[in-house]
């Protein structure tokens, strides 16, 4: 069979008969930019044939490469091997992603698991008693189910045929989870996780003192599959075993962090009794294992919405296999766990404001909390904001343009890292289409005109169709069709707040803050996200970051934060848009962009 040699990676891959490049890297656990998910439309999946032959290019590649082909370049999406090749694939791997704070604290309020050391009192002929039985006689005498652990049990017999007999015994109101002799100053963990479609990222807590050790973050590796939930819906469709691949690249994922944070932090991976998951419904689906294709075509019903508990042997975590996971409930199937842990995070269905609450990403979701009154929706904006679907775009990784302003009337960029520009990011793209909005270089329509504005110079005409010019050397561009792509996914944001209001008999002038959570939203400009008409133009914008990992965190150091989004998740009014008229309509009025 053919291989395929990666020098980067010290690696020699096997390929399949009839496989694509993208299909062995994926199948080998390396992660490259397929925003798509291997169907050639991104044009993302970028590496270079450094040796050997692969089948000729596809339209797609032709589309997208065009003059690159004869360089050697190809989508690792189209391109199917034929014989043994060498490739670099530097252009298009994935860059290890930083965590993203949150806004907010997380107080420890009760213990969740507590810990008690004893002394297990030797047996006597005159008592019919089990170790376990002796053992629970020392346990406090408040109720809780004295069930336990096959591991407890095991330690404990363990103890028994020792001289010394101290141990420790670690329970909550449901299981015994620990017994062991060794008797350390160690506290019992618990891991908090947001499940993003772009991103992990989890924080290990000390559960006795509610401190956070460790915080960690990677890319997810479904991105393979496609940058958003809708390209794994796909997957799942149309593979049988697409399910089974993206679940165990999900916990891969995870277990990979849990390793690192206790390698970090010199903790037991043993030791972590608690676990707490948040994301939007299609990744939650997808965690347990749960097809989640009922929720890619309408009416859009999931499997489940409420909670769920499991154990982490049962999801083949690599913790204590009988450590309680958490999933939170979700509202709807485009408003999962991950809005409903961040909303709860920052109390909003306990305020006497009218905010609006924003996640922006491929699915935009949006939460309007009005006197406490919750309101949300989920509104497709496109993969626009990471990058994909436009010429030069890219993820927010080292050399990305992420911030561009006019200074002097004169255009300044600026990337990530203060290097080279790569490419262009969600943020940068907002900051450039504000600067031609503010410098009169973009009609209300949305198309560029070059006249006498102040950014007429960067303007220039590629056949019938124009593009804006954001730096000469390397070449980056705005192109008319990604201005486009802007202006649905913008669209799609605006017409979805507009319904809420409509929903709370309530104006854009009433609105008194505007929450924006996430990545996304902790680096746009609000300046340049009113202007583009993102959000609403207000006084307050207030960035509270990850805030989906800020409630995970909550949850676990509060059974009453958990039983408050439980309650939280089923009193949201969540409103479907696809049934609405009146979307239609804001969502084409939404297309103007308007003067400022």
């Amino acid at each position: 069979m053919p291989k395929i040699k990666i020098d980067q990676f010290g690696k020699e891959l096997e390929a399949k008969p009839g496989e694509n490049i993208l299909e062995v890297l994926q199948r080998e656990g390396i992660d490259i930019n397929a925003y798509c998910g291997g169907f050639g439309y991104c044009g993302k999946c970028l590496i270079k044939i450094l040796k050997g032959n692969v089948a000729q290019p596809t339209a797609q590649e032709i589309k997208h490469l065009k003059e690159k082909i004869s360089q050697g370049y190809r989508l690792a999406c189209q391109a199917q091997i034929i014989e043994d090749i060498e490739i670099d694939i530097h252009d298009s791997i994935t860059q290890k992603v930083e965590v993203l704070a949150e806004s907010g604290e997380a107080i420890l309020e009760e213990l969740p698991v507590k810990k008690i050391n004893i002394q297990l009192k030797k047996p006597s002929l005159n008592q019919s008693l089990s170790l376990e039985e002796i053992a629970e006689n020392q346990l406090p005498t408040s109720p809780f189910v004295r069930n336990w652990t096959i591991q407890a049990l095991q330690e404990l017999s363990r103890i028994e045929n020792q001289d010394e007999k101290s141990f420790e015994i670690g329970f909550d109101e449901k299981q015994i989870y620990w017994t062991n002799s060794d008797v350390k100053k160690a506290s019992f963990l618990g891991i908090a996780f947001d499940i993003g479609t772009t991103t992990l990222a989890c924080e290990l807590l000390d559960l006795e003192t509610g401190s956070t050790l460790y915080r960690a973050g990677a890319l997810n590796r479904q991105a393979s599959f496609g940058a958003d939930v809708l390209s794994r819906l796909r997957a799942i469709q149309d593979n049988q075993g697409a399910l089974s691949d993206l679940q165990e690249l999900l916990l891969s994922s995870m277990n990979d962090l849990i390793q690192e944070a206790c390698q970090k932090t010199g903790n037991d991976p043993n030791r972590i009794l608690s676990v707490m998951v948040a994301g939007n419904t299609i990744m939650e689906h997808i965690f347990l294992g749960v097809s989640p294709i009922s929720i890619g075509t309408a009416p859009f019903t999931p499997v489940f919405c409420r909670s769920y508990h499991t154990s982490a042997r049962r999801l083949h975590l690599v913790i204590h296999p009988e450590a309680r996971v958490y999933i939170f409930p979700s509202v709807a199937g485009y408003v999962g766990g991950d809005i409903v842990a961040g909303i709860g995070a920052h109390d909003l269905e306990n305020n006497n404001s009218t905010l609006l609450y924003v996640d922006i990403g491929t699915n935009g979701e949006i939460v309007l909390s009005d006197q406490g009154k919750i309101y949300c929706c989920g509104t497709a904006a496109g993969p626009a904001f990471e990058g994909a679907q436009i010429k030069h775009g890219t993820r927010a990784t080292l050399g990305a343009i992420h911030q561009v302003e006019i200074e002097n009337s004169e255009l300044k960029i600026y990337t990530i890292g203060d290097v080279a520009p790569r490419g262009v990011c969600g943020t940068g793209l907002i900051d450039a289409l504000a600067c031609l909005i503010k410098g009169g270089s973009i009609a209300s329509n949305g198309r560029l005109q070059k006249d006498n504005h102040l950014l007429s110079s960067r303007i220039q005409a590629e056949g019938k169709s124009p593009h804006f010019v954001l730096s000469h050397d390397p070449q980056i561009i705005v192109t008319q069709e990604d201005i486009s792509q802007l202006q649905l996914a913008k669209a799609a944001l605006q017409a979805g707040r507009k319904v809420l209001l409509h929903q709370a008999k309530r104006e854009e002038s009433d609105i008194d803050q505007v929450i924006l959570a996430g990545a996304f939203g902790s680096f746009i400009n609000p300046e340049s996200a009113m202007t583009v008409g993102i959000i609403p133009r207000v006084e307050t914008v207030l960035s509270v970051g990850n805030a989906s990992l800020l409630g995970a965190k909550k949850a676990l150091l509060s059974k009453v934060f958990r039983e408050k989004v439980e309650n939280l998740a089923k009193k949201a009014q969540y409103v479907e848009l696809s049934a609405r008229a009146d979307f239609q309509e804001y969502f084409y009025e939404a297309l103007i962009f308007e003067k400022n």
